[in-house]
C-alpha cells in the first residue's frame, strides 16, 4: 500500500468515524440502556376491574441517581393481567422470585402476567421501555398457566408456569426481542399444587440457568411441615429440581433435591456458581404471636454435573420470619424478611460458605397498616452498591447503600407502587388491585 493511499484510507475512516459521532448521537443514545435503573412489575389485574381507568399489568421504570436514589420516569403496559393480591398473602401474590428479569446485555426485560399466562419482552431505552413481544407460556391448561418467573441466557429464555403440576417451557430470542417456542422444551414438575390461582405458600418459585447456561433450576417452596401449622399440608418435602441443558432444550428428568420441609424459596448465584438460596422457613423456632414458628434461613450449594446438591452452608440462620429471597453482590448476600418487614445481611466466602453479618441490616418504614410493608423480591444494582427491595405493603421500593464492609444505609423509600390491600387477604381471586412483584435493576 502506497503513502498516498494509506493517506486516503485514513481521512475516510476519520471521516466516517466523526459522522457517527456527530449525525446518529441521539439516536445511538437512545439505543442504549440507562447508566442506572430499577424496573418494578405492579401486577395489576383488571379483568374484574368495575372502573374503566384501572391497569392491567405494568412495568415501573426508575433511574438511579450516582448517590443510589431512585426517580420514577413513567409506567409501560405489559400487554397482559398479574395476579392481583394473593389469597393468603395479599402483599405476595406470586409467591416467586425472577418475575421480572434482564437480560444480561441489559438490551432486554421480561415481565411474566401470571393472570393471562404469558410473557412479555421489553427493550431497554434510556427513559423508557418499548415493547416488542409478547407470547404465551402455555395453552392455559392445568401446568400450563400462572407464569410467575422468567430467566435468560444467551439465546434461550425459559419460564415457569407455577400452578398445578407446573412446568417450564422455552424460548428462542432474536436480535430484535421476538420469542419463538422451542419446540419439544417443555418440561412438568410434579409440583402437586392443588389450588387456582396457586397458593404462594406453597407454589414453585422461581426458574434460573446457572451462571455458566449449563442447568436449569426450579425451587418448589412446598410449605411448613405437617405438624407446624393447623390446616397447612405440604405439598412436598421442600425441593430443587435440575435440568441439564443441551441444544437450547431440558433433559428429560430433572435431578431432584429434597429440604426437609424448609421452603427453598428464591435464589440468586454467587460469584463461582454457587447457589445461594431463602430457606422461609429453615430457622430456630421463635415466638410469633404465641405460637413457635420457624424462623428463617439462607443456604449455600454447589450444583454438580449430574445436577445433585452439595451443601456448603446448610442453613445460616437470621432469626427474623419469612425470608423468602436473597440476592448478592459477589462479597454479601441480602435476605427480605417479609413477616418481620427487614433486610439481613451475610458475609459470602471465598467457598460459598454464608456467615450471618446482621439479623436486622436495614428496616421498613412502618405503613401504619395491618400487613406491614411485606419485603419482597429484590435487586443488586449492576455496580453493586446499592440493594433494591419492592414494599407492597408500603407501595414503594425501599433502597439503601452496601458498604465496603455489607452494612447497609438507608437511602430511603420511594414511591409509585401500587399499595396492596391492608390484610393478608384478597377478596377474590385476580382481584382488580395492585401488588406489586418483581424487580431487576441495572
Amino acid at each position: 500500500m502506497t503513502p498516498t493511499l494509506r493517506r486516503v484510507i485514513a481521512r475516510v475512516t476519520a471521516s466516517m468515524l466523526l459522522i457517527g459521532m456527530l449525525v446518529p448521537s441521539a439516536f445511538a443514545a437512545e439505543k442504549t440502556p440507562p447508566a442506572g435503573a430499577v424496573f418494578v412489575g405492579t401486577n395489576h389485574n383488571n379483568t374484574n376491574a368495575t372502573d374503566p381507568a384501572e391497569p392491567a399489568n405494568q412495568v415501573a421504570m426508575y433511574t438511579r441517581g450516582p448517590d443510589g436514589r431512585l426517580q420514577l420516569r413513567g409506567y409501560f403496559d405489559t400487554g397482559g393481567q398479574g395476579s392481583g393480591p394473593g389469597q393468603r398473602f395479599a402483599g405476595d401474590g406470586l409467591g416467586s422470585g425472577g418475575s421480572v428479569t434482564l437480560s444480561h446485555d441489559r438490551r432486554f426485560l421480561f415481565v411474566t402476567n401470571a393472570g393471562s399466562n404469558d410473557v412479555t419482552v421489553f427493550r431497554v431505552h434510556r427513559d423508557r421501555l418499548e415493547r416488542t413481544d409478547i407470547v404465551v407460556t402455555g395453552d392455559g391448561s392445568p401446568g400450563q398457566r400462572f407464569p410467575n418467573s422468567v430467566t435468560q441466557h444467551g439465546k434461550l429464555v425459559y419460564v415457569l408456569n407455577s400452578a398445578d403440576e407446573g412446568s417450564i417451557t422455552g424460548f428462542r430470542l432474536s436480535n430484535d426481542g421476538k420469542l419463538t417456542p422451542i419446540a419439544g422444551s417443555r418440561r412438568t414438575l410434579d409440583a402437586n399444587q392443588q389450588r387456582f390461582a396457586p397458593d404462594a405458600l406453597y407454589n414453585p418459585t422461581q426458574v434460573s440457568f446457572t451462571p455458566d447456561g449449563r442447568q436449569l433450576v426450579v425451587t418448589i417452596k412446598d410449605g411448613p411441615s405437617p405438624d407446624l401449622v393447623d390446616g397447612v399440608e405440604p405439598t412436598g418435602p421442600g425441593r430443587v429440581l435440575v435440568w441439564s441443558v443441551r441444544d437450547g432444550r431440558p433433559s428429560a428428568d430433572y435431578t431432584r433435591t429434597d429440604f426437609g420441609f424448609r421452603g427453598p424459596f428464591g435464589f440468586s448465584f454467587d460469584r463461582h456458581g454457587n447457589m445461594l438460596v431463602a430457606l422461609f422457613v429453615g430457622g430456630t423456632p421463635e415466638d410469633l404471636g404465641g405460637t413457635p414458628i420457624p424462623t428463617g434461613a439462607a443456604g449455600s450449594y454447589r450444583i454438580n454435573d449430574d445436577g445433585t446438591l452439595t451443601a456448603i452452608t446448610d442453613g445460616e440462620f437470621d432469626h427474623q420470619f419469612d425470608t423468602c429471597w436473597v440476592v448478592n453482590n459477589g462479597r454479601y448476600a441480602f435476605g427480605a424478611n417479609y413477616t418481620s418487614g427487614t433486610v439481613s445481611s451475610f458475609r459470602v466466602g471465598s467457598d460459598g460458605q454464608l456467615t450471618l453479618l446482621e439479623q436486622v441490616a436495614g428496616t421498613t418504614d412502618d405503613p401504619g397498616n395491618l400487613q406491614g410493608t411485606t419485603p419482597l423480591d429484590m435487586a443488586v444494582s449492576g455496580n453493586g452498591r446499592f440493594l433494591y427491595v419492592v414494599l407492597p405493603g408500603a407501595g414503594k421500593v425501599g433502597a439503601w447503600q452496601i458498604g465496603s464492609d455489607g452494612s447497609l444505609t438507608k437511602l430511603g423509600e420511594f414511591p409509585g407502587l401500587p399499595k396492596t390491600i391492608d390484610g393478608d387477604q384478597a377478596p377474590i381471586d385476580f382481584s382488580p388491585l395492585g401488588s406489586p412483584a418483581g424487580i431487576a435493576a441495572l
